[in-house]
């Protein structure tokens, strides 16, 4: 027997050596949670807007067309859980901030990236953020993607020289391209296909209750700091809408609405169905394009000078 414990871990150590090897390795490839983060890190303090959210602000808001110090925190899939973290993380750090842009989705407040398909990603906030969470997520580049394609990774960092960090100096992500623009038709009813919830459900009264708690915390902050809190509601191509649910809709403008009316440092700015968005502006039916990038930054930035939260 142990004759054959030691044969067995003769053969199964340079298994175990590689694979940490592998996942050491993986960890040191720049991505774009260990650019912002490095980001905050060195220029927290100097910061006047911060922008969080999910893929819709990640795609679609490049502080270069605002004049403001802003920075873009956000990332694919963040959900309103990850935001907070964030901003707690930088709480002490964040001198010179006056204006928080917090986007609201259609999905918004039924939605936690632990609840999802993607949860995988929870781990970068994990590993390159370097926060904590209650749940049981694999924390492990090697163990969250298939093995082929963390050689490839590797390959392309250690031998191509090529990172994977995808963003842009202040945070927007550049990959959403209208030359490589997706089915507009396909994608609005998929996408609204996949958000849909049973709202009266305990799963989602549950994920809808935590969520909004996350939106009163972010209010009690900007409040405590007088801090401008603006709500965001990204631009939307027609086939999505036509697709959603409107009880769901109904509930998360309300929801806002209301919120916003009873709190005086918060606003609501809404693109959801603006006409000035047009199919060459979209990516897909929720995520704008380059195009539509700057169309939507250059309207946001004119809208906040506008409300005078801008000078």
């Amino acid at each position: 027997m142990k004759r054959l414990i030691i044969k067995t871990l003769f053969l199964v150590s340079p298994i175990i050596v590689i694979c940490i090897f592998m996942e050491y390795s993986l960890r040191k490839i720049p991505n774009n949670y260990t650019y912002k983060k490095e980001y905050l890190d060195n220029h927290s303090s100097e910061i006047q807007m911060l922008i969080f959210g999910s893929s819709h602000s990640y795609f679609g808001i490049n502080p270069e067309y605002i004049s403001q110090n802003a920075f873009n925190v956000s990332m694919v899939s963040q959900s309103l859980y990850w935001d907070w973290k964030i901003l707690k993380k930088y709480q002490n750090q964040l001198d010179e901030l006056n204006i928080i842009i917090l986007p609201i989705a259609y999905e918004s407040f039924w939605y936690m990236l632990e609840d999802q398909p993607e949860f995988w990603r929870v781990k970068n906030y994990i590993l390159y953020w370097e926060m904590n969470t209650n749940s049981f997520i694999i924390h492990s580049e090697l163990l969250t993607n298939p093995f082929l394609t963390n050689l490839e990774r590797l390959f392309r960092y250690f031998f191509k020289k090529t990172n994977e960090i995808s963003c842009n100096s202040l945070g927007w992500g550049m990959i959403y391209r209208s030359e490589n623009a997706a089915n507009l038709h396909e994608t609005g009813i998929n996408t609204a296909k996949r958000y849909k919830v049973d709202m009266f459900s305990d799963k989602y009264i549950k994920l809808f209750n935590e969520n909004l708690e996350v939106i009163n915390s972010f209010s009690e902050f900007c409040s405590q700091r007088n801090i401008s809190l603006v709500f965001l509601i990204t631009p939307t191509y027609y086939t999505f809408r036509e697709n959603i649910d409107q009880c769901q809709l109904s509930k998360m403008m309300k929801t806002i609405d209301d919120f916003v009316n009873n709190h005086s440092h918060c606003y609501l700015l809404s693109w959801f169905d603006h006409s000035d968005f047009i199919e060459t502006d979209f990516y897909d039916a929720d995520h704008l394009n380059e195009i539509g990038t700057e169309k939507f930054s250059i309207m946001v930035y004119e809208k906040l000078k506008e409300i005078n939260l801008i000078k």
